[in-house]
């Protein structure tokens, strides 16, 4: 058994809320995330839940109606519990449940308050409880943009607080809210001189400005009139303009702020290095070379970022975090020999880019050897051009080439002359080829078989009008070895028997001039297959049948309009664990309502088909960060229901909907 001090230590890193989010003002508050609760911890153990109490309630968040009204509940069932809160940040009004917490809660030192209040939000609880509070720090928020429209409810919270901001005797710090830019806005002007001027009659001796300043308002230097006041601290750097015109002596002497010119710019600070005691010393000088080599080899991996570079998104420029790696060369002939590897392993031809890199190998034809990964935001090769001509003569000196892709969203087209001098030269090796075709008559297999390692193809094939793929199909051993496969409509034809031993994600093309091409190419294929991309509208009918990929675990549907009773088999289906889509479901489809689905005669989507599913991860989709947009988002209606299902809903990130306590 651990002692509750060693439990109590364990606990704390998992439980506490960082100061820093407990007084963020941020237009999306830092606790909008959709994770599991920290509570869990407290349900353990025992010896858990005795210690991890007092944590939990040392900070409380509140962010609806229903939170707030399950800890009213909790502390009038155990008044103790009160007793622990001494941070409580209230994001809206919530009832008369908040003047239960505060009743409760004799131990508040920092309060996080906002004037933000909508219509049907009720600040009666708040009214009465406010006073109820001694608190030693008040962070207040009241946005400009998105504001409520004015009501009664806000009023009244508004009042309430400034007449409490004078009776509360230990108040010392506030987070004042306004900055330079609401001089403009004459409501927010007007909002500003009313709590200056409350704060001048207070016993704050420190005003926190986390807003940002281009000039000093007069509701700032107003603040300096207090007798109290010790400290005016600037979050934000101020320029020096700013300083220079304002020439109230007690503001400069009251104010606490960085300077900041608007010509500084942030250069990254070189590190204090320790110079070595002894010059001469060489690391790991009693190691045999090939031990020195791995292990230099390693670090320069990091040090060069190689894992990144890998990557065709990664940015290739210098930046503060990612300096440029030539200086690493020039260490020494050991760090040079070494470190020529990491430089070249991965390669982005430009228009730009090209020629240099052309030139260079042309000096030193050793270095293409070290080219795995060719990256090229150049859009169609042009031999007459002499940037074209580069990039051909890079790939004829890369024959140990790996990967060749597009940079981000960009496809190469080429001629086929290009295609088949990539097979010549780098076949052997090419392992992930993505790139279009430019084939004024047929397309086979057998222009492929070049390429024996290859793992991902991702082709298309442009410039014929009217002269269909070659026939009869051929069957390729060399087509034996992809497993992953993304093709356009003209190769479907090709491809529906062609020999795929590994094949297990394929991508269909989004457009199919004849649609029984789908059916037969996934009645060959679609045994093997584990994860599918395809456009639900090139099925026919319109409901496409799963039953012929018996394996499938992933499924991504590239419609923007859907719904999931578009999926279809005809026993149920074992496999499919996860849908992808663009669009979220048709809630009519999902909601167990029979006058919902009488008026718009949808079918309804039976789980008893699909009982493996338990996700559908929608990529446009943005959870709602505030009550208010929760109670007014479909999307949140048909995650509930589908989490009813066993199914969740997730965003682009994965992030599953999390939903809020009930009463």
């Amino acid at each position: 058994m651990l002692p509750d001090e060693i439990i109590s230590e364990v606990l704390s890193p998992a439980l506490q809320v960082p100061d820093e989010l407990f007084c963020d003002t941020s237009h999306v508050s830092p606790f909008s995330t959709y994770a599991p609760s920290t509570s869990t911890y407290l349900v353990v153990c025992k010896d858990w839940l005795r210690v991890a109490t007092p944590l939990l309630y040392n900070v409380v968040v509140l962010r609806s109606k229903s939170q707030a009204t399950a800890l009213e509940a909790a502390l009038k069932s155990n008044p103790e519990l009160g007793r622990f809160i001494k941070k409580l940040r209230l994001e809206g009004g919530y009832g008369a449940a908040i003047h239960g917490i505060l009743k409760c809660a004799p131990n508040i030192t920092d309060l996080f308050l906002t004037l933000s209040i909508w219509s049907p939000d009720n600040t009666t609880g708040l009214c009465k409880g406010l006073a109820l509070i001694e608190p030693h720090r008040v962070i207040l928020v009241d946005p400009c943009e998105p504001a409520p429209p004015k009501n009664k409810q806000e009023e009244a919270l508004r009042r309430t607080f400034l007449a409490c901001l004078c009776s509360w005797k230990n108040l010392r710090i506030f987070g004042y809210p306004y900055g330079s830019e609401n001089v403009w806005e004459p409501t927010i002007a007007r909002n500003a001189r009313e709590l200056s001027q409350t704060l001048v009659d207070s016993q704050v001796h420190t005003v926190l400005l986390s807003a940002s300043f281009s000039h000093i308002p007069s509701f700032i230097t107003k603040l300096c009139t207090s007798p109290s006041l010790k400290v005016l601290q600037f979050k934000h750097p101020l320029l020096f303009d700013v300083e220079m015109n304002n020439e109230d002596a007690k503001f400069k002497k009251l104010a606490k702020y960085s300077r900041l010119s608007r010509k500084d710019h942030h250069h990254p600070v070189d590190p204090d290095i320790t110079p070595s005691l002894n010059p001469r010393f060489v690391p790991m000088e009693s190691a045999s070379p090939e031990t020195r080599d791995i292990v230099g080899k390693r670090i320069l991996f990091f040090a060069m970022y190689v894992e990144e570079l890998r990557s065709p998104a990664f940015s290739r420029r210098p930046t503060d975090t990612h300096p440029s790696r030539l200086p690493i060369l020039s260490v020494s002939k050991y760090f040079n020999r070494i470190g020529l590897p990491c430089l070249w392993e991965s390669v982005q031809l430009t228009y730009c880019s090209a020629p240099g890199i052309r030139a260079r190998l042309e000096q030193r034809p050793d270095l293409a050897s070290f080219i795995l990964r060719v990256y090229t935001s150049v859009q169609y090769i042009d031999y007459n051009r002499d940037q074209h001509e580069a990039i051909l003569s890079i790939c004829r000196h890369a024959t140990g080439l790996e990967i060749f892709a597009p940079f981000k969203h960009r496809f190469l087209e080429a001629p086929i002359e290009f295609f088949s001098l990539l097979g010549q030269t780098a076949g052997h090796s090419l392992r992930e080829l993505l790139i279009g075709v430019q084939c004024p008559s047929s397309f086979s297999t057998a222009l492929l078989q070049p390429f024996t390692a290859l793992r991902v193809l991702n082709l298309q094939i442009y410039g014929y009008r009217d002269e269909p793929v070659q026939k009869p199909y051929t069957h390729s051993e060399v087509l034996d070895q992809v497993h992953t496969l993304h093709i356009q409509d003209p190769l479907l034809d090709l491809f529906v028997n062609t020999n795929f031993g590994s094949l297990h994600t394929v991508k269909l093309p989004s457009y199919v001039q004849d649609t029984t091409l789908v059916t037969e190419f996934m009645a060959t294929h679609g045994e093997k297959l584990r994860h599918l991309t395809l456009d639900t509208t090139v099925c026919n009918p319109d409901r496409f049948n799963l039953s012929s990929c018996p394996n499938l675990v992933e499924l991504e549907i590239v419609d923007f309009a859907w719904d999931l009773t578009q999926l279809f088999s005809g026993t149920p289906h074992q496999s499919l664990t996860k849908v992808i889509t663009k669009a979220a479901p048709n809630q009519t489809s999902v909601i167990n309502d029979r006058k919902l689905r009488s008026k718009t005669k949808a079918p309804g989507f039976d789980p008893a088909m699909f009982p493996a599913l338990r996700e559908i991860q929608v990529r446009r989709l943005i959870w709602p960060v505030s009550e208010r947009e929760i109670s007014k988002s479909t999307d949140v209606t048909v995650a509930e229901a589908l989490l009813r299902k066993n199914i969740k809903l997730t965003n682009f990130e994965g992030k599953a909907w999390v939903p809020r306590l009930k009463r």
